[in-house]
């Protein structure tokens, strides 16, 4: 058995950024930008006015509730024109109007009185020039970058993206991802299982966890434990990026996965992790394609996924920083530990007293209890040991992507 960094580093090794695809903004979201992406004007392109109310001269309301003469009128999305702002006048301006010339400051409409009768209206306030006004280029100069190659894309960057006229960008290919089931005791969900027989929630598991990564996986069906139907299901997946296969990666003399990916061709890079659960991890390269073999207990199918699999995903998308975010909590109360490997211990996460992070331990029957799972909301990770940790001990959490909902 290898340790965990270790793991983690041959893996790594392993993932390559994948090639560069031009994609419109609709496609986008999710993705890994692949360039430097620089304004094409300035932002705002003009001074702008922050607020609905009058545009006016500071100079020409040094008294309180001065009246001035209003000359016009100029909207959002209106083009100048001729307006222009002289001695003892004033415009009428709505919030994203260009500010005229001659103009020096926006008094808010509710600091005024209009006389729509005579033309007037009267200032309220003590104005200061500049005040309500965003001015040209105060966001970002033509030229400047807004966004840096190996930024994830999400609702802000696709934002930014069409302020400067990206409807189309470079990113990263997100990488095609197969999910193999293995093993004669496993059914899919809709059918009724004998006793024998198990549902597949492993392949399920691992298409939603490819989905909070934004990767859509390529589900392939469940391979019984024959050479053949192993060889054909994983012959299915090789043309990808990266095979992910649960179950058949022990030492019984069932576990065929490891026997028949090497006639494949595979070459093996490790097999088995001094991790808890899930150390049975078997992970290879055919040409291409990265193949990762998984645990069957559904427990440990999860952790490593988490663990391994999610980081390489990320390195492989893009990412300028592909490793899982860890952070300290503080345990609620005792956790029992075993010593000799590094331990996930499922737990529930929340922030407790001024934002403090608190983890309570999940109870779990062991790495075959699929219910624990949505019990938890992140891991507590523990080095081997034979002492259990107390209550108030600061412990290293892996945050689950939707920790903060549960």
């Amino acid at each position: 058995m290898i340790d965990v960094d270790e793991a983690k580093r041959l893996i790594l090794e392993e993932s390559k950024v994948l090639d560069v695809i031009d994609v419109g903004l609709a496609e986008a979201r999710g993705r890994v930008l692949a360039e430097d992406v620089l304004a094409d004007r300035d932002l705002p392109p003009t001074d702008r006015s922050a607020m609905d109310g009058f545009a006016l001269r500071t100079r020409d309301v040094l008294e309180p509730d001065h009246e001035l003469t209003v000359t016009g009128e100029i909207r959002a999305g209106e083009p100048l024109g001729t307006i222009r702002v002289g001695k003892g006048s004033c415009v009428r301006i709505m919030t994203g109007a260009i500010v005229p010339n001659g103009a020096d400051t926006v008094v808010m409409v509710e600091l005024t009185q209009e006389d729509p009768e005579s033309g007037t209206v009267k200032i309220g306030g003590e104005p200061k020039e500049g005040q309500h006004i965003r001015r040209r280029g105060e966001d970002v100069r033509a030229g400047e970058r807004i966004l840096q190659k190996g930024s994830v894309i999400h609702a802000p960057e696709v934002a930014a993206l069409a302020s400067v006229g990206r409807a189309r960008v470079k990113i990263f290919r997100p990488p095609l991802v197969g999910v193999l089931s293995t093993g004669d005791e496993v059914v899919e969900p809709e059918q009724v299982p004998r006793e024998h027989e198990v549902r597949n929630s492993n392949a399920w598991t691992l298409l939603a966890q490819l989905d909070e990564l934004d990767l859509e996986g390529r589900y392939l069906g469940i391979a019984h434990d024959t050479r053949q139907e192993l060889a054909e299901g994983i012959q299915k997946g090789l043309g990808g990026d990266l095979l992910l296969i649960t179950g058949g990666v022990s030492a019984s003399r069932y576990d065929l996965v490891g026997e028949v990916l090497a006639a494949a061709g595979m070459r093996l890079i490790l097999h088995q992790v001094a991790i808890r659960p899930g150390k049975p991890m078997l992970v290879g390269r055919h040409e291409s394609c990265l193949v990762v073999g998984l645990p069957g207990n559904p427990v440990s199918t999860f952790t490593d996924f988490a663990v391994f699999v999610a980081p390489a995903l990320r390195r492989m998308m893009g990412y300028s920083c592909w490793d899982n975010l860890e952070m300290r909590a503080v345990l609620a109360e005792r956790l029992k530990r075993k010593p000799g490997r590094t331990s996930y211990h499922l737990a529930k996460v929340s922030p407790g007293e001024e934002g403090v992070l608190t983890a309570f331990p999940v109870r779990t029957m062991g790495s075959g209890d699929v219910v624990s799972m949505s019990r938890a909301n992140a891991f507590v990770i523990t080095p081997g040991g034979a002492h259990a940790l107390e209550a108030g001990t600061r412990v290293p959490t892996l945050l689950w992507r939707d920790f903060h909902l549960r």
